[in-house]
């Protein structure tokens, strides 16, 4: 899960170093290699390619696609450090979407954890401050449009091999950003140097994509997701590093809280699992 982590940081940095590209093209390229690799490796393990829950894999494509088109707009469009804050409220989306879709339960307990993080995402967002409330209106329509996604793959994780998950969504996501390209009609040809930081940006998120599955394969969600937090540390430095980006402290006193609340709804978690 660091690994992953590191690996969806430093794909945030492509991303925003990329920005005088159009958004579908760096979509495009960032599902690229995916497309590539993986048939070739489902088909040596002799692993149905197509899947067996397809409407819950298009589901799982279409809002895992919105997901990443908001997300990478807003990574172009407002600071990094700020964007990867908001993401992290995606595991509280998930829960809530969990509880009434999935009517999985939902402790009292983490109804106090919940406006923590509420808490956290104000300072970050800074209504009524910040002067341009747009990009943060598409990173939050992401970071719910990702959440619901992880709730589809509830499902799937019953139905179909995690390689088939991630191949279905490539797919899916490549076809939508290539057929948005072509209408749009505004490709950009990269020159060589950008061409190689593009393939960078696939190689980038098939590792991340591939750690982070295997790291719930290895061990349960809740002793991993923790440290799904190192996201926002990691994209800082990088942030800081490449684009001497540095958060205002209303924004890290926000991200601080996000990181709190994260950690004891971790804690809260594992104490009623441990009880059950």
């Amino acid at each position: 899960m660091v690994a992953s982590s590191i690996g969806l940081s430093l794909m945030a940095v492509i991303i925003k170093y990329l920005r005088q590209f159009p958004l579908m093209e760096i979509v495009l390229f960032r599902s690229f290699p995916t497309i590539v690799i993986l048939p070739i490796i489902l088909r040596k393990r002799n692993i149905f390619i197509y899947g067996n829950n397809k409407p819950s894999l298009l589901l799982r494509g279409f809002f895992g696609t919105i997901g990443m088109i908001a997300t990478f707009y807003a990574y172009t469009a407002m600071p990094l450090t700020e964007a990867m804050a908001i993401q992290q409220l995606s595991p509280f989306f998930v829960i809530i979407l969990s509880s009434i879709f999935l009517k999985e339960k939902l402790y009292v307990h983490q109804i106090p954890i919940f406006l923590l993080a509420f808490m956290g995402g104000l300072m970050v967002i800074k209504p009524g401050i910040r002067l341009d409330l747009f990009p943060v209106a598409i990173c939050l329509l992401g970071t719910i449009s990702v959440s619901a996604s992880h709730v589809t793959l509830r499902y799937l994780r019953l139905t179909d091999h995690s390689l088939v998950i991630v191949n279905s969504f490539a797919f899916i996501t490549s076809l939508t950003s290539l057929t948005i390209l072509l209408k749009q009609g505004n490709i950009v040809i990269p020159k060589l140097n950008n061409l190689s930081i593009f393939i960078l940006l696939g190689l980038v998120a098939l590792f991340s994509q591939i750690a982070v599955t295997k790291s719930y394969q290895m061990a349960r969600a809740n002793l991993v997701s923790l440290y799904r937090y190192f996201q926002i540390v990691f994209t800082g430095i990088f942030s800081f590093l490449f684009f001497k980006e540095f958060p205002d402290m209303l924004s890290l006193f926000g991200v601080c809280l996000i990181i709190i609340s994260g950690y004891l709804n971790y804690k809260l978690r594992f104490n009623f699992e441990m009880k059950e």
